[in-house]
């Protein structure tokens, strides 16, 4: 398979992927807003509280932001220090993009791991106040969304890396 065929191959992924996250954090965020404005009427208006509202918005919103940070790495929008890439090019550029990539990577392993032992201490605490869910359900929020940023990330550099690599057509 040839540069271009791998790059478009690629690109195909990583769109799919992308907007399947996204839609699952369009639907996060659709269920904080809805449990939200369900736990605000019913407390000021029927003055009969919600008690898991509080909860289950946090657990929600933790997903949504670990999954919508590897989103957020997709489009470029993370914190960057684009100051020495841009002035590099060529195979040099290449190589400082796979070095930080490396670099973050391992970050991100170590947080995935330590991210997974403790959502499997979790395993045994239920949260009373949301339905008695396993607490191994919020907390799989950080392996899981590191997991997808350490996807993208490297799908992303891929992606950058063979873009920078093509020939442009005369």
């Amino acid at each position: 398979m040839n540069r271009q065929k791998t790059f478009d191959s690629l690109d195909r992924v990583d769109q799919v992927i992308a907007k399947a996250v996204e839609i699952v954090c369009v639907i996060l965020l659709a269920a904080i807003v809805i449990v939200t404005s369900m736990s605000v009427f019913s407390r000021f208006v029927i003055f009969n509280p919600l008690n898991f509202a509080d909860a289950l918005s946090k657990y929600l919103m933790m997903w949504m932001v670990f999954l919508g940070s590897g989103i957020a790495v997709r489009a470029g929008e993370h914190i960057v220090v684009d100051m020495f890439t841009d002035k590099i090019k060529g195979k040099s550029k290449k190589m400082l993009l796979i070095v930080i990539d490396i670099l973050i990577s391992v970050f991100l392993i170590i947080i995935i791991y330590y991210g997974f032992i403790n959502a499997w201490s979790g395993k045994d605490s239920h949260d009373p106040f949301v339905f008695g869910v396993s607490m191994m359900i919020p907390y799989l929020s950080v392996p899981v969304g590191f997991s997808y940023i350490l996807f993208q990330l490297n799908l992303t550099t891929v992606l950058s890396i063979l873009k920078v690599e093509k020939q442009p057509s005369s």
